[in-house]
């Protein structure tokens, strides 16, 4: 396993953060980074952006510290860098309802999936970016989710904050 990280020095919302990959690839990424409590649709798609909180928490779980030239240079070695034309943009909103009985208008995939959803739901919203779909759905207690197939989903927040994210064919 060969997870790295960068010096933070981005500024960005009052923060400096850094950015986490992987030189061997994207599961062992995914992987560290959840167990990291990130996010999925924190994913950049060939990094994460991490705070320099995240940063030091990541180096004591293993990761690399190295600088800034070195992971770039290790991430196109291994063929995990994207060219800039193939990045992905912002997510952007489709849809916010106070229930999952309540979504409409997302793939298939992803309105099976909020059948295996058992909780208050406080709130759900639904977000695109490229071919990327998402359900996010917030409690006030933990969730409980039965996985579904072709779903890829995170519990964070403590559980109470659950991902549910579609790749379109």
């Amino acid at each position: 396993m060969t997870i790295l990280v960068d010096k933070a020095i981005w500024p960005w919302r009052g923060h400096r953060w850094a950015h986490l990959v992987s030189d061997t690839g994207y599961d062992e990424l995914h992987a560290f980074a959840a167990g990291l409590g990130l996010r999925r649709m924190a994913f950049q798609g060939d990094h994460y952006d991490v705070s320099a909180e995240v940063r030091v928490r990541a180096l004591a779980l293993g990761a690399e510290a190295v600088g800034g030239r070195d992971l770039l240079r290790r991430l196109k070695a291994a063929g995990l860098r994207l060219p800039p034309g193939h990045r992905p943009g912002s997510w952007e909103e489709v849809g916010r309802w106070r229930s999952l009985g309540e979504v409409v208008g997302i793939p298939e995939a992803l309105l099976e999936a909020r059948g295996g959803v058992s909780s208050d739901v406080a709130e759900v919203s639904a977000w695109r970016r490229g071919d990327e779909v998402a359900l996010v759905v917030s409690a006030s207690a933990p969730i409980g989710f039965d996985p579904v197939p072709g779903v890829v989903h995170r519990l964070t927040d403590g559980g109470c904050l659950l991902e549910l994210l579609v790749v379109l064919p």
